[in-house]
C-alpha cells in the first residue's frame, strides 16, 4: 500500500511539473514575442529563464580577471581567423609616447595629405587605455592622449573595462569633445588633452559639431537627442523620441518596436503604447551644415540626420517643429554614421550585420534607391557593429572598421591607399579597437602644433 501511494504521489508531481513547465514556457515566449499579458509574473519568468546566461556572464568575467583581460575587455576585439598583417610596418613616433602595436601600410601618392586623428583603445605604457592619437602628414605619432572620465555631480565613472570612447568632435582651436558608450558624461579637452569641462549624462555613439561651432549634438539615454554648449557643456535642449512620435501622428516609422501595454494586437483606444527593449538604438545625429544647404533644397540648415539602427532607418528631423521631413527604411541593415554630401546624397555606413561584409552606400534624397560606393568584399571589410566613415575633399573615403581593429582610406578609383591595424602587442588572438579615423587638412595646424610640453601624453 505504501508503495502504491508513493507511485501515485510521484505521478502527480510529474504531471504538475509538466504543467508548470508548459505554463512557464508560455509566459517566457509571450513576453519575448512582445506581449505583456502575463504582467509582472511573466517578466519575472524571463528573468528566471535568463539566469543561466547571467551565471555564464559572471564566470566569463571571473575568467577575464584570472587571465588579466578584465581591464581591457571594453577596448579589445577578437582578431579574425586568417588576418594577414604581412606588409604592414610599425608607425614611427615623433614624441616620446609609449604607444605600442599600431601597424600601417600606405601608397603615399594615392593618399589625401593631411593630419589624422585616431580614436580607440591602445596599449599605452603597457596599460590598456581609451585614447586619441594624432598622426602627422608623414604618418608619425606626434601626440598620444589618454581619455577618461571624472566624477560629475556625485556620479562615479565606470572603469575602463566597462566603457568605450565613441564619439568625437574636433573644434577649430584643436580642442575636442568626446563621449563614451556606457559612460556617464560628455567631456571637452584642449589640444593637449587637458580637461576643460565635464557634463553628466549617458551620452553615447556620436558628437557632431554645428555649423557655427557653438554647439554639438549627441545622443543621451535610450531615446533622446541632446544639444550641448561648446563653451561650457550646458545641455541646451533634449528631444525625446516620444515627443517626435507625438509631433508626427501620420508618420509611424518610430513606433514599429512598440507594443500595447495590455499585450493585445487590437487598440482599445487610449491604450498607451510601451517601447520594447532598445527600440531604436540611435547611433548618429548630424546637423545639416550651412555650406551644404544648397545641395538639399528640401531641408534647412540645422536639420538633423539621424540613424536608428534597430529599425534599419535613416531620417531627417526638424529640431524646432519636430517634424520628420524625410526617411528611408530597409535600404540599409543595422547602419551607422549617415553623412550629408555635397552631391545632395546621403552617405551611410551599411554594416549589414547579418551578412558577410559591410559596405558604404549613398541614398538619393529624392528617390527611393541607393548606390554602393565601396563594396567591402574588395578589402575584406566587415564590422558587425559600430563604424564611422568620412568623405574627404578629394573624393576619398576614410573608413573605420572597429570590430576588425582597423581603419583604411579608399581613393576615388576605389583602391585602398592607406590602412591601419591595431594588434594587441604580444597577442595573436586580439586587436585593440579603433573607434574612429578622422582626417583634417595640412592647413589645420598652419600655425604649428600647440606646445604641450610634457602634458601632451
Amino acid at each position: 500500500m505504501a508503495r502504491s501511494v508513493a507511485l501515485w504521489f510521484f505521478l502527480l508531481c510529474l504531471i504538475l511539473w509538466l504543467v508548470l513547465t508548459m505554463v512557464f514556457g508560455w509566459m517566457v515566449k509571450s513576453q519575448l514575442s512582445g506581449s505583456d499579458r502575463t504582467g509582472a509574473v511573466g517578466r519575472a519568468a524571463v528573468q528566471v529563464a535568463s539566469f543561466p546566461t547571467l551565471v555564464k556572464d559572471v564566470f566569463k568575467e571571473l575568467n577575464q580577471i584570472a587571465t588579466g583581460r578584465a581591464a581591457e575587455i571594453s577596448v579589445t576585439v577578437e582578431r579574425e581567423v586568417g588576418a594577414d598583417y604581412s606588409g604592414f610596418v610599425p608607425l614611427d613616433r615623433d614624441d616620446d609616447s609609449t604607444v605600442e602595436g599600431l601597424l600601417y601600410r600606405a601608397e603615399s601618392t594615392r593618399m589625401a595629405r593631411g593630419w589624422r586623428y585616431v580614436l580607440g583603445g591602445y596599449s599605452m605604457s603597457g596599460t590598456p587605455e581609451n585614447g586619441l592619437l594624432l598622426l602627422s602628414p608623414d604618418l608619425k605619432i606626434v601626440r598620444a592622449l589618454k581619455l577618461d572620465e571624472i566624477s560629475v555631480g556625485g556620479v562615479e565613472p565606470a572603469p575602463n573595462s566597462r566603457k568605450f570612447v565613441h564619439g568625437f568632435a574636433l573644434l577649430p582651436d584643436g580642442s575636442f569633445i568626446v563621449a563614451f558608450d556606457d559612460g556617464m558624461s560628455l567631456q571637452r579637452f584642449d589640444a593637449c588633452g587637458q580637461r576643460l569641462w565635464s557634463t553628466a549624462g549617458e551620452f553615447h555613439h556620436t558628437v557632431s559639431l554645428s555649423s557655427d561651432a557653438n554647439t554639438v549634438w549627441s545622443l543621451i539615454n535610450d531615446k533622446a537627442l541632446a544639444e550641448v554648449s561648446v563653451a561650457d557643456g550646458t545641455v541646451l535642449r533634449q528631444i525625446s523620441m516620444e515627443d517626435v512620435v507625438a509631433a508626427n501622428p501620420e508618420v509611424d516609422i518610430l513606433q514599429m518596436r512598440r507594443k500595447l501595454a495590455n499585450g493585445t494586437e487590437r487598440n482599445d483606444r487610449n491604450t498607451a503604447g510601451k517601447w520594447m527593449e532598445d527600440p531604436l538604438h540611435m547611433n548618429e545625429v548630424e546637423p545639416l551644415p550651412a555650406n551644404l544647404a544648397a545641395a538639399f533644397p528640401d531641408f534647412s540648415v540645422g536639420d538633423l540626420l539621424i540613424s536608428a539602427r534597430s529599425l534599419n532607418l535613416v531620417f531627417v528631423l526638424d529640431p524646432s517643429s519636430l517634424k520628420i521631413k524625410w526617411w528611408r527604411i530597409g535600404l540599409t541593415e543595422r547602419q551607422h554614421d549617415p553623412d550629408w554630401l555635397p552631391s545632395g546624397e546621403i552617405m551611410v555606413y551599411n554594416n549589414r550585420m547579418g551578412r558577410d561584409f559591410s559596405e558604404i552606400v549613398t541614398l538619393d534624397a529624392s528617390r527611393n534607391d541607393r548606390r554602393v560606393i565601396f563594396d567591402g568584399r574588395k578589402n575584406d571589410f566587415f564590422s558587425r557593429i559600430r563604424g564611422k566613415v568620412q568623405p574627404l575633399p578629394d573624393g576619398s573615403l576614410a573608413v573605420t572598421s572597429p570590430q576588425q581593429g582597423r581603419a583604411f582610406e579608399v581613393s576615388r578609383d576605389g583602391q585602398v591607399a592607406f590602412e591601419l591595424v591595431n594588434p594587441k602587442p604580444g597577442d595573436d588572438k586580439f586587436n585593440y579597437v579603433i573607434s574612429e579615423l578622422k582626417w583634417v587638412p595640412e592647413t589645420f595646424f598652419a600655425g604649428g602644433l600647440p606646445d604641450c610640453g610634457s602634458g601632451g601624453q
